[in-house]
């Protein structure tokens, strides 16, 4: 975690996730059209055998994972999509829908007709079903359009919006934010010396690091190359000091084994950060924490750098 959970100055937020790897989204989109698929034919076989034939045994099921949708939601397909606020609704109704189908085969066996209430409200939860199913679809598709295929962290297609977001938050709430830039050092001799598919292995690498040591609503983006920009919501410009010196120390200490034989890669990074200020344009605090990125390269690099009132800070 990035802050202390006990740090007054860090409020929690709604979690969202850091890193969801583009292959992982797409398999998952996949077997969720699959899964929509087979219970489009599941609530047809429904129909013909409840309704028309009366054979209660097509509706005994015992839970969610009993149902198509139920089962891909069960799955770990299903793992980039929970962090989204409907996961969490597409199960409330699909315990329902279990619920409801029990019921249409206890008054079946009980010899009773079904009546045009107990109809209604199973045909609701279908269509509810199908709609939550549809906006997660739609969701998962916008999220893939905003992040970066290489890295699985947010691409820059809505960095500043989002950014603007955070520094009016900060503004509203009096609550500190901060933004950092991050750059991998010496990335055009790592990529000479082992290659470009290293190269890449490492910023997917570095990628996981961030999404491992930060918090869940802390945003990263690939801003460009080996640059990252990272934002740390609710957070004071010492924390966020500790806290990427902490995240520098673990990049240069976690030997990553991408060379010849399973070697290990040695990767370090330099940081520059900023506070935003809440009076100025965003551009003004990516600028101040670029040039803190600058003074950390030029004395060594591997190192974190802060600027704090028209002077930069060192770690």
């Amino acid at each position: 975690m990035s802050t202390d959970e006990n740090d007054p100055m860090c409020v929690a937020r709604e979690e969202r996730p850091v890193v969801v790897f583009p292959q992982k989204m797409l398999e998952g989109i996949s077997a969720l059209e699959r899964a929509i698929s087979q219970q489009t034919d599941w609530v047809k076989g429904w129909h013909d055998k409840v309704l028309l034939h009366r054979d209660p045994n097509h509706v005994a099921i015992q839970d969610i994972r009993d149902l198509p949708i139920g089962a891909w939601f069960s799955s770990e397909k299903a793992l980039p999509f929970r962090n989204n606020p409907v996961f969490s609704r597409l199960e409330q109704r699909l315990i329902v829908m279990v619920e409801q189908t029990r019921v249409f085969s206890q008054v079946d066996r009980a010899g009773k007709p079904h009546s045009v209430d107990e109809y209604t409200r199973f045909m609701n939860t279908v269509l509810d079903v199908n709609a939550l199913v549809q906006q997660l679809q739609n969701d998962a598709w916008r999220l893939f359009t905003k992040t970066d295929p290489l890295t699985g962290v947010r691409n820059r297609h809505d960095m500043m919006r989002e950014l603007e977001r955070e520094r009016e938050r900060s503004r509203r709430t009096r609550l500190a934010c901060c933004v950092a830039m991050v750059d991998l050092d010496h990335f055009k001799s790592l990529n000479d010396t082992y290659g470009h598919v290293v190269g890449d292995k490492v910023l997917r690498h570095v990628s996981e690091l961030f999404g491992a040591h930060l918090r869940p609503y802390d945003m990263v983006y690939r801003y460009g190359g080996e640059e990252f920009l990272l934002c740390l919501p609710n957070t004071i410009l010492e924390t966020t000091v500790s806290v990427l010196d902490r995240l520098r120390q673990t990049i240069e200490k976690d030997g990553m084994p991408y060379g010849q034989n399973g070697a290990k890669v040695a990767v370090t990074a330099s940081f520059g950060t900023a506070e935003i200020d809440t009076d100025e344009h965003l551009v003004k605090t990516i600028e101040r924490a670029d040039m803190a990125l600058y003074e950390a390269k030029q004395n060594g690099r591997n190192a974190v750098k802060a600027w704090r009132g028209g002077r930069k800070t060192s770690s």
